[in-house]
């Protein structure tokens, strides 16, 4: 079990990075999202230790606010694709891009706080031998 968690805080880890590429915006950083979840499920599957409120709520809408973005933005793609999209981008897009920034932002936070759960478990098992 020891074993177990300690691979789980090395990935654990590395998803890290992956969660700071989410910032770039929903498209690009859409993907490494996805690869973070994925890291993570492989992470609490070897730990089974709980997820935080801050880490899994934050996520869901996280992904949610990332899916309305790229939804908005495909719908205006007519509007985008006009003359001067440079100076003149979408509003709501913009907006929704900063949400999508802030809210990853606190999936950060909530992954810290589930590596320093993992660290505690980790400590509280060997206290127990």
């Amino acid at each position: 079990m020891r074993t177990r968690r300690i691979i789980a805080i090395v990935l654990a880890f590395i998803t890290l990075p992956f969660l700071v590429f989410g910032l770039i915006d929903p498209l690009e950083g859409g993907i490494a999202l996805l690869a973070a979840i994925a890291l993570g499920v492989v992470v609490w599957a070897l730990a089974r230790v709980p997820l935080p409120k801050l880490l899994w709520i934050p996520l869901i809408v996280t992904a949610a606010i990332g899916a309305l973005t790229l939804g908005i933005a495909m719908l205006n793609l007519e509007e985008a694709t006009g003359d001067g999209t440079a100076t003149n981008p979408i509003l709501s897009v913009v907006a929704l891009v900063w949400v999508w920034r802030v809210g990853v932002l606190v999936v950060l936070a909530g992954a810290v706080l589930y590596i320093v759960r993992l660290f505690r478990s980790l400590r509280s098992a060997e206290a127990a031998r």
